[in-house]
């Protein structure tokens, strides 16, 4: 089409930057995006099933993290110390 590949916008987003990054790969204005996203979802239900899919795999336009990647950030990277660095228990302990 012109090149681009479509990614999210780190600069125009309302939610995630998809709309933003789909206006400015479309060459739209970003207002009338959401405005068009926003009938769909309401009409269809089609469209936050896709907007929640295009923010999971889209990467940013300034780095390759996508939306998955954020959440596995926020819920997912709480590692757990590996056994031998666990404190032990007392086992004259009786709690």
């Amino acid at each position: 089409m012109n090149g681009r590949t479509l990614t999210r916008s780190t600069t125009d987003k309302f939610l995630g930057g998809v709309c933003g990054g789909m206006a400015r790969f479309l060459n739209l204005d970003s207002g009338l995006v959401r405005i068009l996203t926003v009938i769909i979802a309401i009409f269809t239900q089609v469209g936050w099933v896709a907007y929640l899919v295009l923010w999971a795999v889209l990467p940013t336009d300034s780095s390759p993290r996508t939306g998955f990647d954020e959440v596995k950030d926020a819920f997912g990277n709480r590692s757990t110390p590996p056994p031998a660095e666990r404190p032990t228990q007392n086992p004259d302990d009786l709690r």
